[in-house]
């Protein structure tokens, strides 16, 4: 299908792939630092309170309400977070946002080497590859958190960005 392009119809595609990809990765950027900063403020909050509840625990008068406290905590953090797959949707969004990086980056470079080279063989066949690792990205097994309102701001920076047809 490529191999019978134009050189003005393959960059067309490639500028569009580029596009694509540089919307997922500011997606999966954009959620991977909710997520990391959501889990950093829980764990952190979690540790904190079972500290403090082991703190109150040692008190005469509180001793029941600070070993509460702090088993709550930590039932929390072992047991409830789990049950949610916390690590692996925060784990998840970090793979998704390296893979988006390496598929964005290997779009910019066939870019810039199509500018300065005119191997096409060699362009198309990177493109190829590119575009399998594309392919791959989308059809993961990640169960992953959705944010559609992200998704369409991040759709029209990179529309206005590239100054794409608002339409499309």
């Amino acid at each position: 299908m490529i191999q019978n392009m134009n050189q003005e119809a393959f960059l067309g595609e490639l500028k569009q792939a580029c596009c694509t990809a540089d919307w997922q990765l500011r997606y999966y950027q954009a959620l991977a630092r909710r997520y990391t900063r959501i889990d950093y403020w829980l764990k952190a909050f979690l540790g904190l309170s079972a500290l403090c509840g082991a703190v109150v625990a040692g008190t005469p008068e509180y001793r029941l309400t600070g070993a509460c406290i702090a088993g709550g905590s930590a039932f929390v953090l072992a047991n409830v977070l789990p049950i949610f797959k916390w690590d692996t949707i925060v784990y998840g969004l970090r793979a998704e946002e390296q893979d988006w990086t390496r598929i964005f980056q290997g779009y910019e470079e066939i870019i810039s080497f199509n500018q300065i080279s005119n191997r096409e063989e060699m362009l198309v066949q990177e493109f190829q590859r590119i575009k399998e690792l594309q392919k791959a990205a989308t059809l993961n097994d990640r169960v992953l958190p959705k944010s559609q309102a992200l998704l369409n701001k991040f759709e029209g920076d990179i529309r206005e960005f590239y100054n794409l047809d608002p339409q499309k």
